[in-house]
């Protein structure tokens, strides 16, 4: 109960105020490609596969682009928590040239060679012939995020998130009604089909650019930042120390998570569909508790900024107890939604909901680690051991999970136990990452005496 004594109200109130759009915006990324696969589902079966293949290429790049951002976000929280204005300028400079080269790169590698890769992916013609078509008109779509990746982590990092939540507000229906008119050809729009999806997405992004551009000039006016002339060699190469360790991670998790997909695909129909259906539901329930460990970043970077260490422990320590609280809570709405699967899929078949309820265990207590583990690998990063959590991903995920997944369904050991693979992956990192996120706060608190 001492611990519920020590939650401050001010802290709540802060870390709620920049999360909530953080974990909005998080929602609607991932409700715009649910939205593309409904208007494109009507296409036919060889348009839904050709969008499958090219949407994961192209959400793999912006995957990196926004693991590159993550870390200038990191970055800017610092700058600004110094007050240092010009700083603040040198960062988003070094923050944008190092995105866009990686985007121009990733742009001039797919143009010259998605057509090999496609083939080598899908094996029909005309799947292979949309997806290089969709993938051709996305690359548009990369510069434009790019550049507003930089603009919303600023926004962020400034706790200003709601700023970009209104560019998702205007963006999103803006590429359902531009997808829709150019996919069918309405109000006498050319009919383009699967590539139709990928024009609407371009234009909509292009024009949430726009809007993101006009806030951030308006920012310069008023004087909160400046400096940008001063980007050099070196504040790029800084930068990049910042940068690198969050993309691998990124990288080691997302290879480890497809890898999981591919192993559980060998499992039966029934089994695989089953674990189909529960993983976006997992992935949508870890958004809040992300947005809410991302915006606690954000004022622990700024403490780190000003040289505030003393304020950092009883921070991270209130903030991790509301990551708790979810935690629990998260536990009992999956229990809910355990018993309301049969209500929601009413078409599945008797196996698959068999299978649903043979997971049930394992997904249910998924988020007791899981929030530890995403709470303690944020704080660890923006205390500037981003490495740290690299090495422990790569060892419980790569030398011991995936192997250990592999043998099992080898060994057609029951789903419960093969699913339970990802809980147990969960569990391995619990420790590391809460030993190396208190001995951080041991070394500020050691700092601060």
């Amino acid at each position: 109960m001492q611990l519920f004594k020590n939650l401050s109200k001010q802290t709540l109130s802060d870390i709620t105020a920049t999360a909530w759009p953080m974990a909005f915006n998080a929602v609607l990324i991932q409700s715009v490609t649910i939205i593309d696969l409904l208007l494109v589902a009507s296409l036919g079966d060889v348009s839904v596969a050709a969008f499958g293949i090219a949407g994961a290429i192209i959400a793999f790049i912006i995957g990196i682009q926004f693991a590159i951002a993550n870390g200038t976000q990191l970055v800017l929280s610092r700058a600004i928590g110094a007050g240092n204005i010009n700083k603040v300028g040198l960062e988003m400079a070094s923050g944008w040239v190092i995105n866009l080269s990686f985007s121009l790169f990733a742009l001039i590698f797919l143009f010259f060679a998605i057509d090999p890769i496609i083939e080598l992916i899908s094996h029909n013609e005309a799947v292979t012939i949309q997806a290089i078509s969709y993938v051709k008109v996305s690359l548009c779509l990369l510069v434009f995020s790019s550049l507003s990746q930089v603009i919303v982590v600023y926004f962020n990092a400034s706790k200003k998130s709601r700023i970009p939540l209104y560019g998702f507000l205007v963006e999103i229906p803006l590429n359902v009604l531009c997808s829709a008119t150019l996919i069918y050809g309405l109000w006498g729009a050319p009919e383009m089909g699967l590539a139709g999806a990928a024009w609407g997405s371009v234009i909509a992004i292009g024009v949430r650019f726009i809007y993101l551009a006009y806030r951030f000039n308006e920012e310069k006016i008023k004087g909160f930042v400046a400096g940008f002339s001063v980007v050099s060699k070196a504040s790029i190469k800084t930068h990049m120390q910042e940068v690198v360790p969050i993309v691998a991670n990124f990288i080691v998790l997302l290879t480890g998570q497809m890898l999981f997909q591919v192993l559980f695909a060998q499992l039966p129909v029934q089994s695989y569909a089953a674990i189909t259906l529960i993983l976006p539901w997992i992935k949508i329930a870890s958004m809040f508790v992300n947005s809410w460990a991302q915006s606690s970043t954000i004022f622990v970077s700024q403490f780190i900024g000003r040289g505030d260490f003393k304020s950092i422990p009883p921070f991270v320590l209130q903030s991790r107890l509301v990551a708790t609280i979810m935690s629990y809570i998260m536990v009992v709405g999956f229990f809910i939604f355990s018993q309301m699967i049969p209500y929601i899929y009413t078409n599945l078949s008797a196996e698959t909901l068999t299978a649903l309820a043979i997971m049930t265990p394992a997904y249910i207590f998924i988020p007791l680690f899981r929030t530890n583990n995403m709470f303690c690998g944020n704080m660890v990063r923006a205390m500037g051991e981003s490495y740290l959590i690299v090495r422990i991903n790569i060892i419980t995920m790569w030398v011991i999970s995936l192997p250990l997944c592999a043998l099992l369904i080898y060994l057609n050991a029951p789903l419960v136990i093969v699913f339970g693979v990802i809980f147990f992956d969960e569990i391995l990192k619990s420790y590391p990452f809460r030993k190396t996120l208190f001995r951080k706060l041991d070394s500020y608190s050691a700092l601060s005496s």
